[in-house]
This record gives C-alpha cells, structure tokens and sequence, in this order.
C-alpha cells in the first residue's frame, strides 16, 4: 500500500496515535490497531469500523464542552496492545 500522505510504501499493522482537537479541547488516543503505517510520516490507515469506533468514543468529549463550564481538559487515552490469544 501506498501512503496517501507521503507516497512511501506502508507497512501492514501496526499501532497507531491520534489526536483531536476542537474548540480548545484536545483529545489523544494511543493503541488504536491500524491496517497500515508509514514509517516515513507515520500517517495510519484504520479499518473502517476501527475508525467509527474512535469516533464514537471522541465525539460525545467534544459534546461535554458545550454544556459544561469547567476549563477544557486535555484528554489523554491509552487502549492497551492486544494480548495473545491463549490456544
């Protein structure tokens, strides 16, 4: 595969890191699986129901902003790497 940022070749899988921001609030994920990375920009293909679930995740935090007055937090999660499965 072909890295859609760079034009590097990807390699397959791997463990990527996002982060969103919006309206002054900031939010990382760490651990998310990806289908592919580049090792030259580091840009990440996530499957597409990896994705939906990320998003799923994020989107009611940017929601929590609009109702709240505390200051914006910067929201950091981590989702551990995939333990082998026991056969």
């Amino acid at each position: 595969m072909i890295c859609s940022v760079c034009s590097d070749k990807t390699r397959s899988n791997g463990i990527a890191t996002q982060v969103f921001r919006r309206d002054g609030l900031t939010v990382t994920i760490t651990g998310i699986p990806a289908v592919a990375i580049c090792p030259n920009c580091g840009n990440a293909v996530l499957d597409w129901e990896v994705a939906q679930q990320v998003e799923d995740l994020v989107q009611p935090l940017f929601e929590w902003t609009k109702t709240h007055t505390l200051p914006k937090p910067i929201i950091s999660i981590t989702f551990p790497e995939p333990q082998a499965l026991a056969a």
